[in-house]
């Protein structure tokens, strides 16, 4: 029974990014839990007379309608077992009528009496927005959802949402008695930006997403979302510029959020939203706009004399003269990582962990002197390309050929992403526990610049001799007042 709980789940919080709002339109194909549950029943007793309701649960869907917020959903599954059997099965329902039906065994679970469900799904909901004002999921899900498990014996119904704030919030009832039983949301600990100096570290910007931070030579930007829940950093986002190493910060004007921000070689500020890039963006100006696609930008890269190349559905787009034309190409293979050297030549790490080259519109593969190794990450810097592996970091100059042109560079830990910023790279280690600077010129051993087991690092750079280091928030589930 534990495996179908987890399957079940698993298809009630099915994530869908990024949703518009819909009107909310109620269709007679919805139907309540009971409801879902009678349709369920009459199936499964025709399977087996004895058969027993354990679990029940709504099902995101893209149909329009209430979006559960008449109690009512298009979609549910009901699951039933064989008391004393090792028997169960999964019914599916959709606008009222049964599109799944898969008999099978496992271990059985507590069941469910039919006459202990008295408080149906569209109650709980209103009691739900009553007492706590929970609203329509959204980026999680599409709407509210509805679950039904037997819990130390209680059958007990959970309401899903947001609440006031936006945050992923459950409300759970006992269908027997209609007592509210628990109510929890997912509150954020940790997120913002620190700065590490001399041993000092200190953080900013407290509970915010910073997705981004970027050193010019005087300058400083950081980006994300002021106010992140843990299915979003894009619902406020923002960018904001320093002049005085982060002592004081002025907001910059930029339609909707910020995929990306770097500085030229001549200290100018460029920034790519979802579809558009822009050049020189200060604090008085919006800049110009450099690109502008039909799609969503996918992938970005820039190379330290600011040739730019980025993907969007399927092509990649590029220039070597800062924005003034761009060039286009096809992407030969599903991939991971895109980068561009100074030259212009686009090099890619495909999703087999292939390494190719693109030079004189051809895609050439590019081997690592270990074949067993699986590059995890790469990045080019200048004209020389990174690899970090199992066995190591290896580098090698792309205009050169030949095994003898591939060089080690010494670490302590295997370091499964890099980070680049201009000539500056950076690696992590599994699960962001460590950061380190890697040498980039002589190839000696690399060090590790912060320990970074208490945050979820998202980005790194160093200006001056202070280490900037953007983090985001974790989520974990707090109690909340039972009314």
């Amino acid at each position: 029974m534990k495996f179908i709980k987890i399957v079940t789940c698993l298809l009630v919080f099915l994530v869908i990014v990024n949703l518009k709002d819909h009107e909310v339109i109620a269709s007679d194909l919805e139907i309540t839990l009971k409801e879902a549950i009678n349709i369920g029943y009459q199936r499964a007793k025709e399977w087996n007379v004895n058969a027993t309701l354990t679990t029940a649960n709504s099902v995101d869907e893209t149909m329009g309608g209430s979006r559960g917020d008449t109690g009512k959903r298009f979609n549910w599954f009901t699951t039933f077992v064989v008391p004393g059997t090792e028997d169960y099965v999964i019914v599916g329902i959709s606008k009222k009528k049964i599109t799944f039906f898969r008999p099978s065994k496992q271990t059985q679970g507590p069941t469910i009496p039919y006459d202990d469900i008295r408080l149906d799904s569209f109650e709980a909901l209103q009691l739900a927005k009553d007492k706590y004002g929970l609203k329509q999921g959204k980026d999680w899900a599409t709407g509210y959802h509805f679950t039904l498990d037997s819990i130390e014996g209680e059958p007990i119904l959970t309401v899903v949402g947001n609440d006031r704030d936006n945050r992923f919030t459950r409300i759970s009832f006992n269908t027997k008695t209609g007592d509210i039983v628990s109510a929890i949301h997912k509150l954020p600990f940790g997120g913002g930006l620190l700065s590490k100096h001399i041993g000092n570290e200190v953080l900013s910007n407290k509970g915010m997403a910073i997705t981004g931070v970027v050193a010019g030579n005087k300058q400083l930007v950081i980006w994300g979302d002021n106010k992140p829940t843990q299915f979003s950093t894009t619902k406020q986002p923002f960018i904001e510029l320093s002049h005085n190493n982060g002592k004081t910060w002025r907001e910059l004007q930029v339609n909707g959020y910020v995929a990306h921000a770097w500085f030229d070689m001549k200290d100018r500020l460029y920034v790519a939203t979802e579809k558009e890039i822009w050049a020189g963006i200060t604090s008085k100006s919006r800049g110009t706009k450099i690109l502008s696609l039909e799609y969503p930008i996918e992938k970005i890269d820039f190379s330290a004399n600011n040739q730019i190349a980025v993907t969007s559905k399927g092509k990649v787009y590029y220039t070597i003269n800062q924005g003034e034309t761009w060039e286009q190409t096809i992407v030969p293979k599903l991939f991971n990582v895109l980068q561009i050297s100074n030259n212009g030549d686009l090099v890619m790490l495909t999703d087999e962990g292939s390494i190719l080259q693109h030079t004189k519109d051809q895609w050439k593969l590019i081997t690592i002197p270990n074949h067993n190794d699986e590059p995890m990450d790469m990045k080019v810097i200048n004209n020389r390309l990174f690899v970090t592996t199992q066995g190591g970091i290896w580098t090698r100059n792309l205009r050169q050929k030949g095994k003898e042109n591939w060089r080690n560079i010494q670490v302590d830990e295997v370091l499964v992403r890099f980070i680049r910023k201009g000539e500056k790279l950076f690696g992590n280690t599994h699960r962001d526990e460590a950061i380190y600077s890697i040498n980039t010129r002589d190839e000696q051993k690399s060090k590790k610049v912060f320990d970074a087991r208490d945050f979820i690092v998202w980005d790194v750079d160093i200006m001056e001799d202070t280490l900037w280091i953007a983090t985001i928030p974790d989520y974990s589930w707090e109690d909340m007042p039972i009314k």
